[in-house]
């Protein structure tokens, strides 16, 4: 097409859909920031400027979000709730201005160190979801120190016609500044599925590619790109003979029609079987995303975000109390579960101190943690009790390999029930507790454990993570990170069997659930609770309405008489696409594994219907 060499760049598919385009190549905003000291005099003018920048950052993010809520709708404005958040958290405010004072520095430094603070918090835990918010943090804080310097933030009034941004990484804000109709795609070396940018993309229906490889370097913009959502691919300098082979598919996508408006709230099976959705949540305002998700309770509360918030000290029991009691009442009449406290897989919050571990993944961390700083434990079990007078809550317990660890944690949380019985009355004394399956030790004693609980959750990431012993974040072992490895599967069938056996109730809280392939692969194996991101619920209770238990039951049966990973998702891809609608060719790569190189391409190609 344009006499160059075509050029093909792998990376993650985000957000399906194909595109053809031409680049716009964005420069990374990051300035650099010197330390210069400030006088003692000028001290109080460095902070008040300081505030002035916050207040000037507030106003521009408000005014973005009531754009992006006037464009796009709700679901996706409530993103920038997260930005607004920070500017208001009085903790991180009193430790930049604290930075002033203290070091005589400027304010612009003390943005930075608070900055670089919380992204070593973030990018050191063990969670993907965690790693990939540290791009809206840089967002917020990069914004705060253009606005210190004067400069201006960069501006969207106009594009080229079709254009695929090209990045490190695009903020989430700039959603509401640009003009929809001219963006075809995003290319980003940076972010992550579950990163905020790729939540708009999909609900937008933007195609996207992240964690794109040597990419930025080789293009410029202008350049012509094909944008391939559904198979994880750019190409560069597309040949002639290759938009030959993609025509339809450009077509297709084109034509396509938007997704459906959101279901109403009961999920069933054709032949009738319940199944209950639910939402994954880490900050409090998506519990409005989980409402309008019509999610009937949110399934895991991750609680890390209260804590690293906070620089050096934890959150007040108060002010853990005020967050729970508001789920618990937003969500009512449905429960909510909230995760006890799982740091330790990072060295960045220095509320305790856990350096030192040359193996973190598996040192103090999660109950372990929880147990030697009782003080801790005891405070958030306070919280969580309280907020029963609110609506339902359920206390999960992170990480747990033996019975001895549960009987702990319930011997904190029981004497703490009865300290609080006359105060709070008796909804503290039925307050279910449930762990988290998320070791292989937890399965293998599984009976023990469900005997000593009210309900499972099934950490799906982890498990298979700590199973197969695979990093999931080391690239050179990430093709190993195999949700269908037999071994995997022959984990959940024995978790659904020991569940079933002692009639107690389980759900899976990995993301998993929002895959349609797994979702009814799971379904198959008993699991009838299902817990995922806000986004993904309306799609997957589409899917469930398609099916009916017995065929999911069967393809589940099947499914584990394979002896390869390979094998399990080449028949799974083609039994699910018979039973359902929907195009299953964006979660072709997830089932089949990343780097499965041509057996990815020969799936993604090859009938499901």
């Amino acid at each position: 097409m344009t006499g160059k060499r075509e050029t093909v760049f792998r990376g993650n598919g985000v957000s399906p859909g194909i595109v053809l385009g031409q680049a716009l190549k964005l420069d990374s905003q990051h300035r650099v920031v010197l330390r210069t000291s400030v006088p003692a005099h000028l001290i109080d003018e460095e902070v008040n400027r300081l505030e002035t920048a916050i207040a000037a950052s507030r106003e521009q993010l408000e005014t973005l979000k009531a754009r992006l809520e006037k464009e796009v709708g709700f679901e996706q404005s409530y993103i920038l709730e997260a930005n607004l958040l920070m500017l208001d958290d009085r903790s991180l405010i009193a430790e930049m201005a604290g930075i002033v004072r203290q070091e005589q520095a400027n304010a612009e430094w003390a943005v930075r160190c608070v900055e670089d603070r919380i992204r070593r918090a973030y990018l050191s835990l063990d969670d993907q979801y965690f790693r990939e918010r540290v791009s809206d943090i840089e967002s917020v804080l990069e914004r705060l120190i253009l606005n210190l310097s004067g400069a201006k933030p960069l501006r969207w009034e106009t594009l080229p016609q079709d254009v695929i941004i090209v990045a490190q990484a695009f903020n989430p804000a700039f959603f509401a500044t640009i003009d929809l109709e001219r963006v075809r795609g995003l290319a980003l070396e940076g972010g992550g599925r579950t990163s905020h940018t790729a939540i708009l993309a999909r609900s937008l229906g933007l195609p996207a590619v992240m964690e794109i490889r040597d990419f930025i370097p080789e293009v410029t913009t202008g350049d012509t790109l094909l944008l391939d959502g559904d198979e994880g691919r750019v190409i560069l300098h597309p040949s002639p003979e290759r938009l030959g082979s993609v025509r339809i598919r450009l077509e297709e996508f084109l034509v396509m029609a938007q997704p459906p408006a959101p279901a109403g709230t009961a999920t069933a099976t054709r032949d009738g079987v319940r199944v209950v959705l639910k939402a994954n949540t880490e900050l409090p305002l998506e519990v409005l995303v989980a409402q309008r998700s019509a999610a009937e309770g949110i399934g895991l509360f991750r609680s890390e975000l209260l804590f690293l918030k906070n620089a050096g000290h934890a959150p007040t029991m108060e002010d853990q109390l005020e967050t729970y009691s508001m789920l618990a009442r937003e969500m009512s009449p449905h429960p909510v579960a909230v995760r006890t406290l799982d740091l330790g897989a990072e060295n960045g919050w220095s509320g305790v101190d856990i350096s030192g571990q040359s193996n973190p993944s598996m040192g103090l961390r999660g109950i372990r943690l929880s147990l030697v700083k009782e003080e801790l434990f005891a405070a958030q079990v306070e919280a969580i009790l309280r907020a029963s007078c609110s609506g339902k809550v359920e206390i999960v317990l992170p990480m747990i390999a033996s019975v001895e660890e549960v009987r702990a944690a319930k011997a904190v949380i029981e004497r703490i029930g009865r300290e609080l019985l006359d105060a709070c009355g008796p909804a503290v004394a039925a307050v279910p507790i449930g762990v988290m399956v998320e070791v292989p030790a937890a399965v293998i004693s599984l009976e023990a454990l469900a005997h000593e609980v009210d309900f499972l959750c099934v950490g799906t990431n982890d498990l298979i993570q700590y199973l197969l012993a695979v990093d999931r974040g080391n690239p050179k072992v990430a093709h190993l990170f195999q949700p269908l490895h037999p071994a995997m599967l022959r984990s959940l069938g024995r978790i659904a069997s020991v569940a079933a056996a002692q009639n107690k109730p389980v759900r899976i809280c990995g993301e998993m659930s929002a895959n349609p392939v797994f979702a009814v692969l799971l379904l198959g194996m008993g699991f009838t609770e299902l817990s995922m991101n806000c986004m993904s619920i309306a799609h997957i209770r589409k899917v469930i309405r398609e099916v009916t238990m017995t065929s999911a039951a069967e393809i589940a049966r099947r499914a584990l008489e394979f002896q390869t990973a390979g094998e399990t998702a080449e028949f799974l891809l083609a039994e699910v696409g018979r039973v359902v609608t929907c195009d299953l060719s964006p979660y072709v790569r997830e089932v089949v594994g990343v780097d499965s190189g041509g057996m990815a391409s020969q799936a993604a190609n090859a009938p499901i219907r």
